[in-house]
C-alpha cells in the first residue's frame, strides 16, 4: 500500500555567533531555530549535518543515550514536539570511547538507537574519536533508517552492509558532499538517500540516485515527499508485463524507468494493494534476485582451466 513519507534535509551553514567555550550552546540554539522554522510542515524525518557534532562538541562534551545532556534532550524535545523523527549529528560516548554518531530519535522523543561513524577520518582518530561497528538499521513506523557520516561514503565494504540489511533511507549526515558516490549508495542499496550539509547542494535523491530536491542559494532546508512503497526491477524478462500492469491499474501504479541503466521502480500508489501484490500477481523478479540468478548462471557457465 502506499506510503507516504514526508522528509527534510537541513543546511549547518549559519553557526551561531558565540564565546569560547559556549560551542555546544550555539549548537543547540541552531538546531532549535531550524526545527522551529519546520513546525508545521507535518514532517515524518529530519536529518542534521554532521556540522552540528564537528562545531557543536569537544570530544569532552560527548553525551550518552542513557543519560541523555542538552543536545540530545533539544533533539528529543522537538522529536516529540513537531511528532516527527530526528536523525541528529551528535558526539556519543559509551563505556570509555566516543564516537561521532547520528542518533535516531522516534516522534515521541525516545532515543531508538544510533550509528557511529565506522571510517573516521586519520584527523578524528588523533582526536580520541573511537571508529564504529558498521552498518545500523533502526526499524520505525516510516522505514528502515541506516546511517551513514562524512568519509563513510569512500568505503564499499560498510555499502555492502547496509544493501544486505535493505534500508528504506540511508540519513547522511556529513561535512563533505561526496559527489557520485551519493548516487551509488543509494542505487546500491535501493534506497532512499537524504543528506544534510554544512553548505548547499545536499537533500533527497531517489533510489536510482537522482535529485527529488536540493538545497541552494533559495532554499537552505530540502523538503520532499517519498513512496516507501516500492519494488525496483531489472527490465529484461520483466518488461513485456508493464503494459498489462498499467493498463490493469490505471493511475494505482507508477512503474518510473530512467534512461540508461536499465531497471525500473514499480510503486503503488492505493491502499488497494502493495508494490509487491504486484510482482506476486504477475510474477516479476526483483532485480537483486535476477543479478544473483545471472551470476549463478554465469559461473556453471564458465568453463574450467
Amino acid at each position: 500500500m502506499a506510503q507516504y513519507v514526508r522528509v527534510a534535509s537541513v543546511t549547518c551553514n549559519e553557526f551561531p555567533a558565540h564565546k569560547p567555550g559556549e560551542t555546544k550552546n550555539a549548537a543547540i540554539r541552531l538546531v532549535s531555530s531550524q526545527l522551529e522554522s519546520l513546525a508545521g510542515y507535518g514532517l515524518d524525518l529530519i536529518v542534521f549535518s554532521e556540522a552540528i557534532e564537528d562545531q557543536g562538541q569537544s570530544v569532552d562534551m560527548a553525551e550518552e543515550t542513557a543519560r541523555p545532556g542538552p543536545l540530545l534532550n533539544a533533539y528529543c524535545d522537538y522529536a516529540a514536539r513537531l511528532k516527527t523523527h530526528i536523525a541528529g549529528s551528535v558526539k556519543l560516548r559509551e563505556g570509555k570511547h566516543t564516537y561521532n554518531s547520528i542518533a535516531f530519535i522516534g516522534p515521541d522523543g525516545n532515543i531508538l538507537g544510533a550509528y557511529h561513524k565506522s571510517n573516521l577520518t586519520i584527523g578524528e582518530i588523533d582526536l580520541g574519536l573511537a571508529s564504529g561497528q558498521g552498518a545500523v538499521v533502526v526499524d520505525t513506523p516510516i522505514g528502515r533508517l541506516g546511517g551513514a557520516i562524512c568519509f563513510d561514503l569512500n568505503f564499499h565494504w560498510l555499502r555492502e552492509q547496509y544493501k544486505a540489511l535493505k534500508p528504506d533511507i540511508i540519513c547522511f549526515g556529513s561535512a563533505y558532499h561526496g559527489g557520485l558516490m551519493q548516487g551509488m549508495w543509494a542505487y546500491d542499496c535501493r534506497a532512499f538517500f537524504i543528506s544534510a550539509l554544512p553548505f548547499f547542494g545536499g537533500g533527497i535523491l531517489d533510489p536510482f540516485g537522482r535529485p527529488v530536491k536540493l538545497t541552494d542559494c533559495y532554499t537552505s532546508i530540502a523538503r520532499a515527499t517519498l513512496n516507501m512503497d516500492r519494488v525496483m526491477v531489472h527490465l529484461d524478462y520483466n518488461r513485456v508485463k508493464f503494459p498489462e500492469i498499467e493498463k490493469k491499474y490505471l493511475g494505482e501504479v507508477v512503474i518510473d524507468i530512467p534512461a540508461d541503466i536499465a531497471p525500473a521502480l514499480i510503486y503503488s500508489t492505493t491502499d488497494k494493494r502493495t508494490a509487491m501484490d504486484i510482482v506476486r500477481e504477475f510474477e516479476l523478479e526483483l532485480i537483486d534476485d535476477y543479478l544473483d540468478r545471472s551470476l549463478k548462471r554465469n559461473a556453471a557457465n564458465r568453463p574450467k582451466v
